[in-house]
């Protein structure tokens, strides 16, 4: 472990500096822990993305239909994340998922323990992709959640089988036909009743809301899904 800590030291999610001790805890050195932002309690009930005033609902889920019954996030995509983001999911640093699932519980402890879900599911990866970039982050996160919770981990139940354009250069209309027919079952018999998506970044919810639709398909009675960041509608993510 002492030679592991030499050779690999824990570095800051924001600025890839080498960590103090009392700072690996927390993952962030103490200029960065000033620009990483908690999503706070003034947030849309159904997508979690931040609302002003007293309204529930943001005006985008007041006028569309998502098939999860809720998503929650950890971080506003702005200050450090940005970067914290690019290098986990391009920059090998499966690492950083020890951290945002140690802040998922130290946040969401409450709300996991009303709504018991049965397990937890990664958005999957097309395979060529996949084995291009070595892994899948939203795996990674979703298998590093399992452990901390006790909650069943399954990635052998959707399937991704087509690449599709990345999301931040599309609009509305181009997500949605994007992503048609993206995912399917990979297993007929999917005896769950509640499930927890997990994916890296949210933005629109298109890709939760395909993958919650074919896991409804197959039996699943509610689907909840949880991100790391959670960006505008106009952030390119």
């Amino acid at each position: 472990m002492v030679i592991k800590n030499v050779l690999y030291p824990k570095r800051c999610l924001g600025c890839d500096k080498i960590l103090r001790q009392d700072q690996k805890k927390v993952g962030f050195c103490r200029k960065c822990s000033k620009e990483i932002f908690f999503t706070t309690d003034k947030v849309c009930m159904k997508c979690g993305q931040p609302i002003d005033g007293i309204d529930e609902r943001c005006s985008d889920c007041k006028k569309r239909h998502h098939e999860f019954v809720q998503h929650k996030a950890l971080f506003s995509y702005k200050g450090v994340m940005p970067r914290a983001m690019y290098r986990f999911k391009y920059g090998n640093r499966r690492c950083y998922a020890d951290i945002f699932s140690y802040y998922m519980i130290k946040k969401f402890a409450k709300w996991l323990n009303t709504i018991q879900v049965d397990a937890i599911i990664p958005v999957p990866m097309y395979k060529r992709k996949k084995k291009k970039r070595g892994y899948n982050q939203a795996e990674v996160l979703a298998r590093e959640l399992a452990k901390r919770t006790g909650i069943d981990y399954r990635n052998d139940l959707v399937v991704r089988i087509c690449d599709t354009q990345p999301m931040k250069q599309l609009n509305d209309v181009e997500r949605k036909y994007n992503l048609q027919n993206a995912f399917k079952i990979a297993k007929k018999d999917v005896n769950l009743n509640k499930v927890m998506l997990i994916d890296d970044i949210y933005t629109t919810g298109s890709t939760m809301d395909h993958v919650a639709a074919v896991l409804r398909a197959a039996g699943v009675r509610e689907v909840y899904c949880m991100s790391v960041c959670i960006g505008d509608n106009t952030q390119e993510v």
